[in-house]
């Protein structure tokens, strides 16, 4: 007898959530790393709390928008898994390692220029040079960072999603007791503030590499998909088939995320409170956000994976459950944060001016949740169907064509006839730029899902 629709939404949401919950989890550790490098370099003063705040705002972007292009492994190999092709698996998995290797080298080659681009943005020269060596810790974390994240791609798209959460804990729990030693200088280092972090976390990024490593080696699960046989060398093929994917994801990870953390660097004249306060809030919002945006890794494993089998219908289906899942997340979301926003902001901070502006920002936090919800978990469904150009231009368009500007306009302008609305002005234009993004993409899933039900009838 078939299940009804409400039977099917039941099954899907269940297989959603048995493989979205490991990825969540294993997100919620790396944006724990950001929350307790912003804590406790904020027991060391709103200085050194704003060191942290402009070295995230610079690195995250460019981590995401590079693990974007990385992501083009979990489409390709979820869509070879639901084919049963596990030769195929193998050979774009390698394909993706060797795409991780050749993109860890641009954050060296950006190095150079942070000192210039923070003076550039009127950021003390101080505060930029520690925000520098901050950077560099990052920067020889980062190799390791994005070939964890290829691993981790290939390992959740043959359903084998929870050695990556076991490991970003680990990593966490390493970067919490370096951030300890580095800040305040224990067992002989030298205390490096704020910048200690980032060294910190690149200690963190190597041990969950080196824990995958031996995991994706010797657990019995990968056997059937091993990787560590026969090692092959890169080919142009391989490599432009994951790029066609994957540069389009990474220029829409980059237009979102970049939109989101320049706002650090762009209230930077406001002074180290502003951007402190502007960085608590964010990353509040960025731990809830972990949750819709596992969902979206999932979405896109499981709709790759139905469209490998030739099930166009089913895809269409786990696309708009994923969807649901993700609004009902946002709303349970919004309720706790705008009560409990006073106590978020004084876990973050001991300064009472950044706790105060902070706790006002949670408010436009918790009003883009829906929308962040809707935007991540339709990409996450388009990705599934490699569909990554759209969604970039639709990012682009909607945060730097009108949000960014907006928000530049009214936090160093104001209203006409009033007064600067400095941070405030830049979360009003983030709000917008989510607003329309998500409808937009929603309008894509919808074209993009239909096209591709009415290419499997007639074929």
């Amino acid at each position: 007898m078939p299940m009804s629709r409400l039977q099917r939404f039941v099954a899907e949401s269940r297989a959603l959530s048995q493989l979205a919950v490991p990825i969540i989890l294993s997100q919620v550790a790396y944006v724990l790393m950001g929350l307790i490098d912003t804590v406790m370099s904020g027991q060391a003063g709103a200085v050194e709390q704003a060191v942290v705040g402009l070295g995230v705002a610079l690195w995250v972007p460019i981590f995401i928008g590079l693990m974007s292009v990385v992501q083009a492994v979990s489409p390709v190999v979820a869509h070879h898994f639901g084919a049963g092709d596990k030769a195929a698996v193998v050979a774009d998995t390698r394909e993706g390692v060797w795409l991780a290797a050749w993109v860890s080298v641009i954050p060296f080659a950006l190095m150079p220029f942070v000192t210039d681009l923070l003076s550039l943005a009127g950021i003390a020269a101080e505060l930029a040079e520690k925000t520098a060596l901050f950077l560099w810790g990052i920067a020889f974390g980062m190799p390791a960072a994005l070939l964890f994240r290829a691993l981790a791609f290939y390992s959740a798209s043959i359903n084998q999603p929870k050695p990556m959460m076991f490991l970003a804990f680990l990593g966490l729990g390493v970067n919490s007791f370096f951030n300890w030693v580095l800040i305040h200088g224990h067992f002989g280092f030298p205390a490096m503030g704020g910048a200690g972090c980032g060294w910190a976390t690149a200690i963190g990024m190597w041990t969950g590499l080196v824990g995958l490593l031996a995991s994706t080696a010797l657990a019995p699960a990968y056997k059937p998909y091993y990787l560590w046989h026969g090692w092959s060398l890169p080919t142009w093929a391989g490599q432009r088939r994951l790029l066609r994917i994957g540069l389009p994801m990474g220029g829409a990870g980059l237009a979102e995320v970049a939109a989101f953390s320049s706002v650090a660097v762009l209230v930077g004249r406001f002074g180290a409170v502003q951007i402190a306060a502007h960085q608590v809030a964010l990353n509040f919002a960025a731990l809830i956000f972990m949750l819709p945006m596992g969902l979206s890794s999932a979405l896109s494993i499981r709709v790759g994976q139905s469209l490998g089998a030739g099930d166009a219908r089913q895809a269409r289906f786990i696309s708009w459950t994923g969807i649901a899942l993700g609004l009902a997340i946002a709303l349970a979301a919004i309720g706790p944060m705008v009560l409990g926003r006073d106590a978020i902001a004084a876990l973050y901070s001991s300064d009472l001016a950044v706790r105060q502006l902070a706790a006002t920002l949670l408010l436009f936090a918790a009003l883009w949740q829906l929308f962040d919800a809707t935007q991540v978990c339709a990409i996450g469904a388009l990705r599934g169907y490699k569909v990554t150009f759209l969604p970039m231009l639709l990012m682009l368009l909607a945060f730097w064509g009108i949000g960014i500007p907006l928000g530049s306009w009214l936090g160093y302008r104001g209203l006409p006839g009033g007064e600067p609305l400095q941070v405030y002005g830049f979360w009003v234009g983030l709000v917008v730029g989510l607003v329309l993004v998500s409808i937009g993409l929603a309008a894509a899933l919808r074209a993009v899902a239909r096209g591709a039900l009415q290419n499997a009838v007639r074929s």
